[in-house]
């Protein structure tokens, strides 16, 4: 059963006790057989933009979270007071009440006024917002200022950060300054370009439904596939915000099937109130010793706390070409309830591989102020100390959905093969009709189990474990490297 986000409740500011509440923690998708699909190979565009316009209706209410809580006294924070701050969230209240009237007037002005007329208004209507944009517009590549003097240079890893929606050239340059200061690395941002909060919004439905790739879509994919076929960088670090992840997702797809699979070996991604329908991580065979026991439930993963393993029932063993990814989110972000809550918890056989981080009972959504300081400056926050909570009915029930689906698509597919072109347009009931239906129940029976004990040994190797123990991305704070 979907998961029904919970309507805010006054006050909408969290006081400072709040911060002990609870992580709740998804470990990374399974799915060894690689057997869950992506939506967007599923269905229909059209079918997911109107879901998507449902699903952002539903939400509506959460919308003023994601300024929430405004206060902050980090210089890197977006609302901190400073006039670059106050000037851009000036231009962005404008923007966005331009793009309410946009919204309230297009479809009506389209039906009586087709044609010429209406092309007009949305040619001024667009040259007004873009003039509007210009002092948030800048170099679609910027690098950060922050002083590393002292600190010691890697020249082997190369970090990468890609903007959400809304964030001018003066947030993304306070977004990779603040990720430098924590990390103690250089760090190349990639401008996701803003033309409002409404705006961006659209064009994330677009984005994500009809896999559309727009200008830094095409510049991040440039940039990863030169340094990932750079023999002299061995470590890549992808840090994306919001759209910025769906923005990464629709790049690594197409990197996915043009970059040779040992590449991804130095690759790592971790992202931040992440708006994608999907995350894929391809799975790749890796031969096993002769001396390896044959037996069906012998193999299975020696660690599930990364991404790089999965579960075998034999040999060869299987496991993913990005070792590590990482999704942190809050549990009151309209972006994430919008993106990864959803497409984890609700949509169960959904592809979005990587761990997921929901910080309870917290909102807000801005990079700086509502997810770097809470979680990795902030130690009184306590985030990284919280035993998580594990939640292992989603991490089963994904398993079992994916074995399913595979079973369902053998079985059809077998069919095809016996019964010809006769039940090549059949559903799913038609064919099941045609084969046996007692080994039909036995290989259902068989996939759910193993569906099922695999999260289940994923939970218990986890379990009592806090985010420190679990996070990854931590151990690169202040210039340290994680063991490998």
């Amino acid at each position: 059963m979907a998961r029904m986000a919970r309507p805010p409740v006054l006050p909408l500011y969290k006081p400072r006790e709040l911060f002990t509440m609870p992580v709740s923690y998804l470990p990374s998708q399974i799915d060894g057989g690689a057997s869950s699909t992506p939506l967007n190979f599923r269905d229909s565009p059209f079918k997911l933009l109107w879901a998507d316009i449902k699903l952002v209706a539903s939400l509506l209410l959460w919308v003023p979270h994601i300024f929430l809580p405004i206060r902050s006294t980090n210089r890197y924070s977006e609302l901190y007071m400073s006039r670059e701050n106050m000037r851009d969230l000036f231009i962005h209240c404008v923007l966005g009440l331009l793009g309410i009237i946009f919204l309230i007037i297009a479809v009506p002005l389209a039906i009586a006024a087709p044609g010429g007329a209406f092309w007009l208004f949305v040619g001024l209507y667009y040259g007004i917002v873009w003039i509007l944009c210009i002092k948030l517009r800048g170099p679609r590549v910027v690098y950060s200022r922050f002083n590393l003097d002292g600190y010691a240079v890697k020249p082997e890893e190369n970090w990468v950060f890609i903007n959400g929606v809304a964030a001018g050239e003066h947030w993304l340059q306070e977004n990779i300054d603040m990720l430098s200061s924590i990390f103690k690395r250089p760090v190349v941002g990639v401008h996701n370009q803003t033309y409002g909060t409404v705006f961006d919004l659209m064009e994330c439905l677009v984005q994500r439904c009809f896999s559309y790739s727009t200008e830094d879509t095409r510049i991040i994919y440039q940039h990863l596939k030169a340094v990932l076929m750079n023999n002299e960088i061995t470590k890549v670090v992808v840090i994306a915000h919001s759209q910025g992840g769906i923005i990464l997702s629709t790049a690594l797809d197409s990197l996915f099937a043009d970059v040779p699979s040992d590449a991804f070996d130095k690759l790592e991604i971790y992202t931040f109130g992440c708006a994608a329908n999907h995350f894929n991580n391809p799975v790749r065979y890796v031969p096993t010793p002769p001396s390896t026991t044959s037996s069906e439930y012998s193999t299975s993963v020696s660690s599930f706390a990364t991404d790089s393993q999965t579960t075998s029932a034999g040999p060869p063993k299987e496991e993913r070409l990005i070792r590590h990814i990482e999704h942190y989110a809050n549990e009151h972000d309209f972006v994430a309830l919008f993106g990864v809550l959803h497409f984890t918890r609700d949509k169960l056989s959904n592809r979005f591989v990587g761990k997921v981080f929901e910080n309870k009972g917290h909102g807000g959504h801005l990079m700086n102020q509502h997810y770097l300081d809470r979680m990795f400056v902030d130690e009184a926050s306590g985030f990284l100390d919280q035993v998580v909570e594990i939640d292992e009915n989603t991490a089963m029930q994904r398993e079992e959905e994916a074995g399913l689906e595979g079973a369902l698509n053998r079985t059809e597919v077998e069919a095809r093969a016996t019964h010809g072109e006769n039940v090549a347009h059949g559903t799913a009931e038609a064919v099941g009709v045609r084969i046996d239906a007692s080994r039909s129940v036995r290989t259902l029976g068989t996939v759910r189990t193993r569906g099922t004990m695999d999260a289940r040994r994923s939970v218990e190797r986890q379990r009592g474990k806090t985010v420190r123990d679990l996070s990854r991305l931590w151990r690169y704070k202040d210039g340290h490297s994680p063991q490998d």
